[in-house]
């Protein structure tokens, strides 16, 4: 009898592929396509080591078009030269898991050494001035990276902006360059006079990959981890064609090239083609609408589960008074408090903009108009995901659930 693990033990496809190469985190030597940004960072920051200062930085542009990698890049290149001459530390903060100011400088007073600062509870006096202690004691250059910054600017204000280039001018032996990553080119509209006025920017934009600078960047992920003859041209000429069509983001082609050798392997296939592509990208759109539906608002799921167990009936259009007394029920068996039908009319907009379900306006004569709404997902799957949430876990016994004359068991 043939052992169960078989398929991983054959072939030297399984092996010898380092699947850390195709992670967001991994950081190449170079930087394909990137060579003008890259020079002007360079430009910049090679002022450091010249004994100048550099200035600070905000890089634009569209998820995936490698502002993370290159600054990543840029910091480690900056302190592998300045070694034995001059102290540089690199920091990187992704503003949506850090998102407030208290967790931005104790990251910053903790990359260093000096005066241990805990994860919560000091008053941000306290705070602001151990990080300044310990910053100043480093005598050396920081370098500030504010990963997708416009989140949390828009959630909590440009306060941290302000305190970091506060923080800056009071010190003595050191400084700080900060360099903030976003996705909006809007960003400096949301900025106060006052920090726009200290913050005396570099501006950079990245524009998006194109269909054969996707392929270039593909090309040397597959160099890296030696796989050559594993991958077949078709399929990294259909992933940069795919990604080239989503704003050029070298990340998600990275992330479907990785899925369409790891369903080649569990395949037991010899070599990546155009329909394991094809099945990847089906399989990260589906985890993607499925992390979608879970990340949604308590109101917003009840909403698309009333949705759902409206199309779980046989019904596949059903105008905007059938769905909000769907709603009703679902949010009376949940004990939720009931939105009002204007407030479930702008969430039924947000569901249409996510492409969970079509909200088109339709004429009803002399009746008026609605909107006859359809469900764009699997509904099994989709219920399921959202009876996972704890506010609806008990919803399968109430009485108010009954009065659908649905099963939700179903």
């Amino acid at each position: 009898m043939d052992n169960i693990f078989k398929k991983y033990l054959e072939g030297k496809s399984v092996r010898n592929i380092d699947f850390k190469v195709f992670e967001p985190s991994f950081v190449p030597n170079k930087m394909p396509h990137r060579e003008s940004e890259i020079g002007i960072l360079v430009d910049n920051f090679g002022k450091i080591l010249m004994g100048g200062m550099p200035k600070n930085v905000l890089i634009f542009g569209k998820s995936g078009t490698g502002k993370t990698a290159v600054m990543k890049y840029i910091g480690r290149e900056l302190e592998d030269a300045s070694k034995n001459r001059v102290n540089i530390r690199s920091i990187f903060v992704n503003c949506q898991i850090k998102d407030n100011s208290y967790s931005i400088f104790e990251t910053m007073g903790n990359s260093i050494e000096g005066e241990k600062i805990p994860f919560t509870g000091w008053s941000f006096d306290r705070l602001y001035a151990a990080v300044k202690k310990n910053i100043d004691m480093y005598n050396g250059n920081i370098i500030l990276v504010l990963d997708e910054i416009d989140r949390f600017v828009k959630k909590n204000g440009d306060d941290i902006l302000y305190q970091v280039l506060l923080l800056d001018s009071e010190l003595e032996k050191s400084r700080i360059t900060l360099v903030g990553i976003t996705n909006d080119l809007k960003f400096m509209d949301y900025l106060d006079s006052r920090v726009k006025s200290r913050l005396n920017e570099e501006k950079i934009v990245f524009p998006p990959y194109t269909s054969e600078q996707i392929y270039d960047i593909l090309m040397d992920r597959v160099n890296i981890a030696g796989i050559n003859d594993f991958v077949s041209e078709g399929a990294l000429r259909l992933i940069s064609s795919l990604a080239s069509q989503e704003n050029g983001d070298a990340r998600k082609a990275i992330e479907m090239l990785k899925a369409s050798i790891q369903l080649a392997i569990s395949s037991g296939e010899n070599k990546v083609e155009e329909a394991h592509v094809f099945s990847a990208k089906n399989r990260m759109e589906y985890d993607a609408i499925m992390e979608t539906i879970k990340t949604l608002p308590v109101q917003t799921k009840a909403l698309l589960l009333g949705i759902l167990l409206l199309r779980e009936s046989g019904t596949i259009q059903f105008t905007t008074g059938e769905v909000f007394e769907a709603y009703r029920n679902v949010a009376n068996g949940a004990n939720l408090p009931v939105l009002t039908p204007r407030r479930i009319s702008d969430m039924l907009s947000d569901l249409d903009s996510l492409g969970l379900i079509s909200a088109n306006v339709t004429s009803l004569g002399r009746y008026g108009r609605t909107k006859m709404i359809e469900i764009n997902v699997s509904f099994t799957d989709a219920k399921r995901v959202i009876l996972e949430d704890e506010n609806f876990r008990g919803l399968k016994a109430t009485p108010t659930m009954k009065q659908l004359r649905f099963n939700i068991d179903h």
